[in-house]
């Protein structure tokens, strides 16, 4: 005679075997149905958390590739079109055929430093580290910032940065010119091609402070383990800056104005994944919602 146990274990192992073969059966389906490929999203690697939860909410497969938001841009001009994609650079948009356009929100710009580094006053000798204007729009803000920085605070700050990083500022009337397409780094300025690399060498203390938004600031969790120093609010673009900056970059002029987080659908899934993106907490990723 089977014990208890014996046929609860048995049990157990028809349900379990019951369960494979019933995934391996929606599997089976689910590859064989063209229409139910996953939705494709690029995202920021700093809008992962968004990402996350709206494959989560999404209700259909979501296949979530992290990009640069430069190297998605440029890959989707190549022809390597999402669904969906979500970036925290909406100025790269120019270019891209996309359907739609839904604004996530805006965010602010921060000076992250070493631990017992608290003042502004440090810009004026603190080991910098910048991301490449040409290759990240934060490049472009952060010079905008040290600019607007310094002209209220240490002017003589202004001639050290234009030499050092071979760059030029010429403020005339309510428009400020930053010519940056030469740019290259010497003295205490250090130059990488992105944030995420700029992070590291702040985490590698090869320099003592990084400009950062505040999404990065989230998604490297450096609350715990650097000082956050604020910008004054009316320079650090959460909101557009006080007068017109145009920066002359390698690839032509753009005009700096307030970061902004934006999906771009390029599909009717993408259009419908725009719907859902009003379900995210986008305060999570460090975003100040639009509206």
């Amino acid at each position: 005679m089977r014990s208890f146990s014996g046929v609860v274990m048995s049990r157990k192992f028809i349900l379990s075997l019951t369960l494979v073969i019933f995934a391996s059966a929606a599997t089976a389906l689910y590859a064989a149905t063209p229409s139910q490929k996953p939705i494709v999203i690029y995202s920021a690697p700093t809008l992962r958390n968004v990402s996350n939860q709206l494959a989560i909410l999404a209700g259909e497969p979501v296949d979530i590739r992290v990009f640069g938001s430069v190297a998605a841009a440029n890959l989707i001009k190549s022809g390597r079109i999402p669904d969906l994609f979500l970036t925290v650079d909406s100025e790269l948009k120019h270019g891209l055929s996309y359907r739609r356009e839904y604004l996530l929100g805006h965010f602010r710009l921060t000076l992250v430093c070493q631990k017992g580094i608290e003042s502004l006053d440090t810009l004026k000798t603190a080991k910098i580290g910048l991301a490449d204007p040409n290759q990240a729009p934060i490049g472009y803000r952060a010079l905008a910032a040290i600019y607007l920085i310094a002209r209220e605070h240490f002017p003589e700050l202004i001639n050290e940065v234009q030499r050092d990083l071979n760059i030029r500022f010429q403020h005339s009337g309510d428009t400020l010119l930053m010519e940056l397409s030469e740019i290259s780094a010497s003295g205490r300025f250090f130059l990488r091609p992105n944030l995420d690399i700029v992070g590291t060498l702040l985490e590698s203390k090869g320099v003592d402070c990084i400009f950062a938004h505040y999404p990065f600031i989230i998604v490297r969790n450096y609350t715990q383990t650097y000082s956050i120093i604020e910008l004054p609010t009316n320079l650090n673009f959460e909101t557009d800056p006080p007068f017109k900056i145009v920066a002359k970059l390698e690839t032509g002029d753009i005009e700096v104005r307030r970061f902004e987080a934006s999906a771009l659908s390029f599909s009717e899934r993408g259009d419908r994944l725009i719907e859902v993106l009003r379900l995210v907490n986008l305060a999570s990723a460090g975003i100040k919602p639009a509206g």
